[in-house]
């Protein structure tokens, strides 16, 4: 009987994996740990222990299935002839880097005030699912993802060459929201959750394979990095007015528009980016997307105009 059949529907701890020769590892492409979850979960789990068993899975499935993995403290890579030695956490990283975090203060503290929790685990009660799609059902169901954790997962399950997806990852690893992503890449909100799940389980939509947006989202997008702040193009404002603009073109004229509408974008200045920036909405009043659309449009007319005046001469 090898380790997983002795050790499976059985909740485990950290003591039975090690007395079986069993480390922790993880994806390494898995969601990057956010501080302020983590201690989250460490006062939780101080104060009340662990309440749901961590889920895990053979690493030589893992890796088997494609999936790279490291060693969960020294994060170098595991190669296959060492993951006889491993167990992958598929869910609960943040609470096991809080359990480790907790025990790594006892340290410092007096016996009556050190944690005293067990960390638990189980295995996958369904081991005919493929991990990759293990990992987004675990991660809408119980543990919900952010939009800008699913770019990850797709990476990891899918060896498709998709450029599409490569651009919304460059930004989700940034901490744009996906929507904002989906929008810069594709001037739609097409990209989802739903999309991306489905992905991670080898149905790859024709939306994701659609190259024909990217090199006008690059462009624009570098274009407005050279007057506004990454923090503001994070937010829909500037995206859905240039969507505004590109809409209203004809299609004879979309490519001469976002040429314009890059060139717009460089020459505004930082002075005029940040009028736009400190934008307020107005109590009883307008919006403050109204506002900024107006600035926009204002801005813009000029722009028009003072290009047609040096054609002109």
């Amino acid at each position: 009987m090898n380790k997983k059949n002795e050790l499976a529907l059985q909740v485990l701890t950290l003591a039975v994996l090690a007395s079986k020769g069993l480390k922790i590892a993880r994806l390494s492409g898995n969601r990057k740990f956010d501080e302020k979850v983590v201690k989250s979960k460490m006062k939780s789990m101080k104060k009340n222990g662990m309440l749901v068993p961590a889920i895990i899975v053979d690493a030589k499935e893992a890796i088997k299935a494609g999936l790279e993995i490291v060693d969960f403290g020294t994060g170098e890579i595991i190669s296959a002839a060492d993951a006889e030695y491993y167990v992958v956490l598929v869910d609960a990283n943040h609470r096991y880097q809080a359990h480790l975090n907790l025990l790594k203060e006892n340290e410092g503290l007096k016996e009556e005030e050190q944690y005293k929790g067990e960390f638990y685990l189980i295995y996958a009660l369904n081991d005919k699912l493929a991990i990759s799609k293990l990992l987004s059902e675990i991660n809408i169901c119980t543990n919900p993802w952010r939009g800008n954790d699913f770019p990850k997962s797709v990476k990891m399950a899918n060896k498709e060459n998709l450029p599409l997806l490569d651009f919304i990852d460059e930004l989700t690893n940034d901490d744009w929201s996906l929507a904002a992503a989906s929008k810069w890449a594709t001037f739609k909100s097409d990209i989802t959750k739903e999309i991306l799940a489905d992905a991670a389980d080898n149905k790859i939509s024709e939306k994701l394979r659609n190259t024909s947006g990217i090199e006008r989202g690059r462009k624009l997008l570098e274009a407005a990095k050279k007057s506004f702040s990454v923090k503001f193009l994070k937010s829909r404002n500037i995206i859905d007015w240039l969507i505004a603009q590109y809409d209203k073109a004809n299609d004879d004229n979309k490519t001469a528009t976002v040429n314009q509408l890059a060139k717009f974008l460089e020459s505004l200045g930082r002075d005029k980016a940040e009028l736009i920036e400190k934008t307020k909405g107005q109590r009883g009043g307008d919006t403050k997307e109204t506002i900024i659309n107006r600035l926009l449009n204002n801005f813009y007319e000029q722009f028009t105009q003072s290009q047609s005046a040096s054609t002109d001469e």
